[in-house]
């Protein structure tokens, strides 16, 4: 036994949960390249042109929103694609 359940049992939970981790990973990449196409990151100070009427954060947080990804969530990913 493994915890509460039989080896063979464990063996195919690890086997699914590797299969989601491995996806989870390729879904975090699609979305910061998506978020920093969207919202790019630009050096302190930096305007665009679709920051006067909303803000700088705010196009970041709408798209948090929309897809139903937690901001934070959404900046750390913007931020590691932009590396």
């Amino acid at each position: 036994m493994v915890g509460s359940v039989s080896v063979d049992r464990y063996e195919r939970i690890v086997e699914r949960l590797r299969d989601a981790v491995e996806k989870l990973s390729k879904s975090q990449f699609i979305i910061g390249d998506g978020a920093l196409e969207v919202c790019p990151v630009q050096d302190h100070g930096g305007r665009t042109v679709g920051d006067d009427l909303f803000g700088v954060s705010a196009w970041p947080h709408r798209l948090s929103e929309d897809i139903d990804v937690p901001y934070n969530t959404l900046k750390s990913y913007r931020w590691v694609a932009s590396r």
